[in-house]
């Protein structure tokens, strides 16, 4: 065969490769051009890098971020309560957590013989920037006006109770460990004015470790705990003033004990590969009423090798009544379908419907039947399977972030963005700017258009951008 031919043939070949690795990586649809300005913040805006929520109560919202600020940044600050000075000594414990984090990334510097960046580290420890979490309250009508501020790097939590009659700002610092019983407390302020104005709460337990926290009703609230013994499933009946505790690890699985022995038994006789296996357990919980809620729990192989893949061995329903003066009554159903895992990020209440998304799927729960029904699968990217990273659920519409892999990866996806009006049978490919993405809120209280921070004049503003 001629040798010209030959690389001819291949040069065609690989140019070819190229082309189609080239065409996988081009975004698909048409990017979201109409957009309008709904609203403003008046007073400091927020980095729109930070991690910003969007939380509704009726016609009430409220938008708590995070801002970078110095001593000259206080007067402006001050035009709203300062709530730091309602938390007892918060700013003295902030500086010893950053010092004491700063002191161990220098040593591990040191360690390292990076001197200059060991001084930069205790530099920045004792840094006299702050990072704040802002508070915006909005009624409607657009303008957002600054609730209060306080420090911490961590952000704030806020959660709520039915209808937000009663709302609680749980901070990045602890006020008590907790005991064997009582899980650990962090600060908290609380609102009965929808944010209006807060005050601290000295009684109230709320905080991580904590875990799906919701309120059933104004006084009764449930959680679960990654605990030294296991998983708790807490209870409260006084609004989270004291918590009760069952050990779901014995409801659920009372036979994990002898059946996690022979698991290791075996694993370990077979050797090699085999042996490096471990056994997992993951937990979900949502609410369904004032009185009951529903989870799951699903055992898991998982393999530390790169040629097998994780198992999930068998999943158990498990339903919650709650009794005044009474232990929660469990009804435990074993071999269930696959559940998908609770999403961290999203608070769910009590009458919301839920959906979550595992892999290409999209799910919905179905509280009447307490099942999980496939509602529809991610589309594929030119060509190639994809799965799900974001998703939001309107009332008029889906949106879904997926990736895919693509001929020239290098750990690199195709991301695409795809929107439904139909409950995913069909799906729409669309594109949005960086800094859209960057400052995504998600879906506006229609269901029918995106949400993204943006600047203005200086200010930060919320643009809506509708799916078209």
């Amino acid at each position: 065969m001629n040798i010209r031919l030959l690389a001819g043939g291949v040069a065609i070949a690989v140019a070819g490769v190229i082309g189609y690795g080239i065409y996988q990586m081009v975004p698909m649809g048409k990017p979201l051009k109409r957009s309008e300005v709904i609203g403003e913040l008046n007073g400091p805006p927020l980095a729109l890098y930070s991690r910003v929520t969007l939380q509704r109560y009726g016609e009430r919202q409220l938008l708590i971020g995070q801002r970078l600020v110095s001593s000259k940044d206080i007067a402006e600050l001050e035009k709203a309560p300062v709530l730091d000075r309602q938390v007892p000594v918060l700013e003295e414990r902030l500086q010893k957590q950053r010092s004491r984090l700063a002191e161990a990334g220098a040593a591990t510097a040191l360690a390292s013989g990076n001197t200059d960046l060991a001084l930069l580290m205790l530099q920045d420890g004792r840094s006299t920037t702050d990072t704040r979490n802002l508070i915006y309250g909005g009624q409607g009508t657009g303008a957002f006006d600054l609730l209060g501020s306080i420090s911490g790097d961590k952000g704030v939590g806020l959660i709520g109770t039915p209808e937000g009659r009663t709302l609680y700002l749980v901070t990045s610092t602890i006020r008590s460990s907790g005991d064997g019983e009582q899980p650990t407390a962090w600060d908290t302020l609380r609102s009965d004015d929808l944010g209006k104005t807060w005050t601290y709460d000295a009684d109230v337990t709320l905080g991580f470790p904590q875990q799906h926290t919701v309120f059933l009703t104004q006084d009764r609230a449930i959680a679960l705990e990654r605990h030294e013994a296991g998983h708790r499933l807490l209870v409260s009946s006084d609004g989270a003033r004291s918590w009760s505790a069952t050990l779901l690890d014995d409801q659920v699985w009372p036979d994990a004990q002898s059946y996690d022995r022979a698991f290791y038994e075996k694993t370990a006789k077979a050797g090699g590969a085999s042996g490096e296996d471990q056994l997992a357990y993951d937990w979900s919980l949502y609410p369904l009423d004032e009185k009951r809620a529903v989870g799951w729990s699903w055992r898991t192989r998982i393999s530390l090798t790169a040629s097998q893949k994780n198992e999930v061995l068998e999943t158990r329903r498990f339903e919650v009544e709650f009794q005044d003066g009474a232990s929660p009554a469990f009804r435990i159903t074993p071999a269930q379908p696959p559940a998908p895992p609770q999403s961290a990020d999203v608070q769910v209440t009590r009458d919301q419907p839920v959906f979550e998304t595992s892999g290409s799927a999209v799910y919905e729960l179905d509280k009447a039947e307490r099942t999980w029904h496939r509602r529809s699968d991610a589309p594929a990217v030119r060509g190639n399977p994809s799965w799900i990273g974001d998703a939001w659920f309107g009332r008029k519409a889906w949106v879904i972030k997926t990736y895919a892999d693509h001929l020239l990866s290098f750990n690199e996806y195709t991301k695409t963005y795809f929107y439904t009006r139909d409950q995913g049978k069909t799906w729409q490919p669309f594109q949005i700017p960086q800094d859209v993405e960057t400052g995504l809120l998600g879906l506006d209280q229609s269901g029918d258009a995106l949400l993204s921070l943006g600047e203005r004049d200086g200010k930060t503003v919320i643009r809506r951008y509708p799916l078209d």
